[in-house]
């Protein structure tokens, strides 16, 4: 990624992302990926009364869409309208698909590249190379997707504002085989509950995906792939590229995700069972914010998601379990400088 200019060579791509009053983090959003070269955001407003969206309306690069009876009608022109239907209302990854493919069609009529699915709490980051770069090589071989794996933000306390800003603290991919690697490593893991055992990720740990939208029968296949409909489908192989994932950094953004959510079903979509899929943490999460008890909330916080001692995060760092990512909090603050 090239931190050291504010004008890299566009990519002709674009990120979809759905936001629901985002905060100080859909600035930082905005900002870290025009800087690295994306020419066009769509952002679909779930909440159509976003304080944030009549601003970013008025950006000559975004694309600002509203949940309202226009977008629904608009979703049922749509492939995968069907198979989503039942959950519009229940669950946002069946809005996220289908904001996807209007995205897609939308994308397509301004001549764009590519299309980045990702959420409000990501990144997309690039080390060795510019967005532009790195896409010219997945076209070059005439790939339908790119796949991305992303790192899981740990933050290391409970006031955070903006995530993108302040937090710099990785679970490294289970595809890039982190650590421990020493016996004094694994006790250290053991004795870490924010980090447990067997799963270690929170959350999701099978990566985000681009798509080639000049790959004409390409479609959204759920909120991490897409898929080509009518043949198998082809995967870029140089992706030295990853997705940042900053979910829950902050006491505040765990406390009013789960409070959106509200009571969610144990299974996504009536078939995945969730414990199963990524563990107990998110299903536990909602249930102690159910509650309403915010002190009982916060000891929840602080036990299973954030990692407040430094010497424990560096000691991680060490054993290869953990990585530092600064680039691109550092360029955030280079963007606000005077």
């Amino acid at each position: 990624m090239q931190t050291g200019t504010f004008a890299p060579p566009s990519a002709n791509a674009a990120i979809v992302t759905t936001a629901r009053n985002a905060g100080e983090m859909i600035n930082s959003f905005v900002a870290y990926h025009l800087a690295i070269g994306f020419a066009r955001l769509f952002i679909f407003f779930d909440d159509p009364a976003d304080p944030d969206l009549p601003c970013l309306a008025a950006h000559p690069q975004i694309t600002a869409i509203a949940h309202d009876g226009a977008l629904r009608r608009e979703w049922e022109t749509l492939p995968e309208y069907a198979e989503h239907r039942a959950f519009l209302d229940s669950e946002v990854m069946a809005r996220q698909v289908l904001n996807a493919g209007i995205a897609m069609k939308r994308a397509r009529d301004m001549g764009l590249d590519w299309l980045l699915h990702i959420d409000a709490d990501e990144l997309f980051f690039s080390p060795n190379q510019s967005v532009a770069e790195h896409l010219a090589g997945a076209g070059a071989e005439r790939a339908d997707t790119a796949q991305y794996p992303n790192f899981e933000a740990v933050p290391e306390k409970a006031d955070i504002a903006d995530a993108f800003r302040e937090v710099d603290l990785f679970k490294i991919p289970p595809a890039l085989n982190p650590g421990p690697f020493t016996d004094e490593g694994v006790e250290l893991l053991r004795a870490t509950p924010q980090l447990p055992q067997g799963l270690f990720f929170h959350f999701y740990s099978n990566g985000k995906s681009a798509v080639r939208l000049g790959a004409a029968a390409a479609r959204p296949n759920g909120v991490h792939r897409f898929c080509h409909g009518t043949r198998e489908t082809v995967t870029a192989r140089n992706c030295d590229a990853y997705i940042l994932h900053y979910a829950c950094s902050g006491f505040e953004s765990f406390w009013q995700k789960y409070r959106t959510l509200g009571h969610f079903a144990d299974r996504w979509l009536e078939k995945d069972d969730i414990r199963q899929a990524i563990g107990p943490l998110h299903l536990d999460a909602r249930d102690v914010v159910a509650t309403g008890d915010r002190d009982a909330a916060l000891a929840f916080y602080r036990q299973r998601i954030a990692i407040e001692d430094r010497g424990r995060a560096d000691a991680l760092i060490g054993h290869g379990v953990l990585l530092r990512i600064a680039q691109p909090r550092m360029l955030l603050e280079r963007l606000r400088a005077p």
